[in-house]
């Protein structure tokens, strides 16, 4: 399952946000997780519909807020993992530029 999650460098709720995920995705190998720096990708930023950040993109479906806790995080992905067949991939993370 790929992660996408939209932040600004500046933004310390992104911080935070991006430091829960880290921790999530180390206990769950099949998740990839991709970090999208808005600053520098405004049109694939447009193109996904995302106009705050954090937010975390799953397939078209996109949870942000102004406060996102580990669980709710959690729950979003859960929520997804349970509509995907198990087919583990390998961790990766990637910034776009």
């Amino acid at each position: 399952m790929k992660i996408e999650l939209y932040r600004t460098i500046l933004c310390p709720r992104c911080l935070y946000v991006s430091r829960a995920l880290k921790k999530i995705v180390a206990d769950s190998p099949q998740i990839e997780l991709e970090s999208i720096e808005v600053a520098t990708n405004l049109t694939r930023t447009h193109q996904a519909g995302i106009k705050t950040v954090p937010a975390i993109k799953i397939g078209n479906d996109v949870l942000t807020g102004l406060i996102l806790t580990p669980q709710t995080i959690r729950r979003f992905i859960e929520r997804h993992r349970r509509m995907l067949p198990d087919n583990p991939t390998a961790v990766t993370e990637s910034t776009a530029a």
